[in-house]
Order: structure tokens, then sequence, then C-alpha cells
């Protein structure tokens, strides 16, 4: 007798799998040009692995989550509170891209 279907072992798997989450270059490229507005070009001369990471990276995710690399980079341009609030206006372009649990969860941060 079999006690791990197939079924279930795959399901699980996915769950917890490394897979990209690949998008669209489409339904990225407004996510990405409004980072790289917003890191600016004394941001990307601070941190070129950064802009590099946002010209190239075709995940939302990963997008997402290279929002607190670029809060250290304009804290130390344009201190904390003027480099939050440059943040929280690139929320809304996440919309339909990442879960809202995480959206969610950057609310409830605040």
């Amino acid at each position: 007798m079999r006690w791990i279907k197939p079924a279930l072992r795959h399901s699980i798997s996915a769950l917890l799998g490394t897979e990209v989450r690949k998008h669209s270059p489409e339904s990225l490229e407004p996510v990405r040009q409004a980072m790289l507005a917003t890191l600016g070009t004394e941001g990307a001369e601070m941190n070129p692995r950064l802009k590099h990471r946002l010209l190239y990276v075709h995940d939302a995710h990963a997008l997402w989550f290279a929002r607190s690399e670029m809060m250290a980079v304009l804290s130390s341009l344009h201190g904390e509170a003027k480099a939050g609030d440059a943040l929280r206006g690139l929320t809304p372009v996440f919309e339909g891209l990442i879960p809202k649990s995480l959206m969610e969860s950057h609310r409830m941060g605040r």
C-alpha cells in the first residue's frame, strides 16, 4: 500500500518548490520603470547592482523584495521619511502582480 500518493507528493513539491514565477515583460515594465524612476540617477550610481537587478529581473516578487534594498539606498540619499514615502508610492503599481497577503502585510507595517 502506498502511503504517499503521487498526486499529493507533486502538489506538496509544487508548493515548496523554487520554481520562478515568470510574468510577461509588458506587465512588469510599468513596475520596473516606476522603481527605476524612484531610484533616480543618484541611487543608480550609488548602487549599480540594484539598478541592474531592477532592469533584468523577470519576477514581480523579486521586484517587490528589492524595495528593501531601495529603501537603504534612498534613506542614505534623502532620509528615511522621504524614502518611506517614495516606496509607499510604488505600492499601487504592484496591484495584481503579487499576492494580496504581501500587500496587506506591507500596509500593516506602517
